[in-house]
């Protein structure tokens, strides 16, 4: 069955034909060839496990290198399409990724695709995409799943003319370019804070006063000393809310989709303007021991696996960027305080929570100046997160209406 894109170049028409791999190119496996033959020179290779975690739709240039004598090894060219043969979910070894330098070792456990019908960006692109769950069906196994040569090719893929095919390709890997650079754009200011409260934690860096003179020692305090447990439960009909890693507290309906509140909410947590709201236990993408502050104008509830806490006379911002670097950067911090439930879950009690001690400044203004300037560096990663966001959001939507 023929079928065309919602979205295209405008000299282009008409229908993409649908073929099996199997009739546009030819499969065979990488060599033998693991971790342990890895060196730092040498001739560049790919391992099975590096297209998961090394590499997108794109190889420009192999990161890894090996000694071995490739006379008897597989070598790949540009144009090949890497598939993993095997790995530890159905969904990880639907991965392809496109070579685009010739002489490259190709590892064992990798799928190769050859083809001169095919632009092998196109292929990687549509098959990480609008193919990726149909090769996933495709996976045996249970602890290792493999996915083999033989039921790649029978595959279908919907394919436009070779020209057509070239205007697509580079188009994404532009898109894929602009994603990497913002990407590093973000990590190098999520580095550059990370620098900055090492410097001020370990009081490398000091404020002074606006009289130029040096602020008091600072003094370690409990949380229970600059937070106090809000025991308040659900007072009416209000809405029930989760907490997301970057957005902080946020309508549940609206985070995930579906409210997933219980039928009773009477023992939820109310949650006020300005109160820390803190995971007792993992929920979704938000791990244990994570405080978020919320900025909602009125009131809500959140479920009991969290616990809310009022600020006092503190700066909330220093607590909170002072907390965050004490969870990052000191072994056993809160792992000493986790208990284990049924089924291996883990737990946090609100009283053990509040037991654990930050080093604080005792003058407020000191501790101002510090989480204004924490503050700051948050608001520039958060723009710029926003917009690697953004385009791959704008990826995401290119690749659903110019593939099918």
């Amino acid at each position: 069955m023929n079928k065309t894109p919602k979205l295209r170049f405008k000299e282009f028409s008409g229908d993409w034909e649908s073929k099996k791999l199997g009739e546009l190119g030819e499969f065979f496996k990488g060599s033998t060839l693991s971790k342990a033959n890895l060196s730092e020179d040498g001739k560049p290779c790919i391992l099975y496990g590096e297209l998961y975690t090394k590499y997108g739709e794109v190889i420009k240039n192999a990161i890894s290198k090996t000694n071995l004598d490739d006379s008897k090894l597989v070598i790949g060219k540009k144009n090949d399409v890497l598939i993993p043969s095997s790995g530890e979910s159905a969904i990880d070894i639907a991965t392809a990724s496109c070579l685009q330098q010739d002489d490259v070792i190709l590892g064992g456990d990798l799928n190769v695709f050859r083809s001169d019908k095919l632009n092998g960006v196109f292929a990687s692109y549509q098959l990480n995409n609008s193919k990726r769950h149909e090769i996933a069906k495709l996976a045996q196994g249970a602890s290792v799943v493999h996915v083999y040569n033989t039921q790649l090719s029978k595959l279908k893929l919907s394919v436009p003319s070779k020209e057509e095919q070239g205007k697509i390709a580079p188009l994404f890997s532009l898109i894929d370019d602009k994603i990497s650079l913002q990407g590093e754009k973000v990590e190098a200011l999520k580095d550059y804070k990370k620098g900055i409260m090492q410097k001020i934690f370990s009081k490398k860096i000091r404020f002074k006063d606006d009289d130029g003179r040096d602020y008091p020692e600072w003094e370690s305090k409990k949380l229970s000393e600059v937070l106090i447990e809000r025991k308040e439960n659900n007072t009416g009909n209000l809405r029930v809310c989760s907490v997301a890693v970057r957005k902080g507290v946020l309508d549940q309906i609206e985070h995930l989709g579906r409210s997933f509140a219980a039928k009773d909410t009477s023992n939820y947590n109310l949650v006020k303007h300005g109160d820390v709201i803190y995971t007792k236990s993992p929920t979704g993408d938000f791990p244990y021991g994570i405080i978020k502050q919320s900025f909602l104008n009125e009131d809500v509830v959140v479920s009991p696996l969290y616990g809310v806490f009022e600020p006092l006379n503190f700066s909330l911002g220093y607590i909170l960027h002072c907390y965050f670097y004490y969870r990052e950067n000191t072994n056993n911090y809160l792992y000493s305080i986790v208990q284990k439930g049924a089924k291996n879950t883990i737990n946090i009690t609100n009283t053990t929570f509040l037991s654990k001690s930050l080093v604080l400044p005792i003058d407020k203004d000191e501790q101002i100046k510090i989480s204004s300037l924490l503050i700051k560096i948050d608001n520039k990663i958060e723009k710029e997160q926003d917009k690697l966001d953004s385009l791959n959001e704008y990826k995401k939507g290119l690749l659903q209406q110019m593939f099918v």
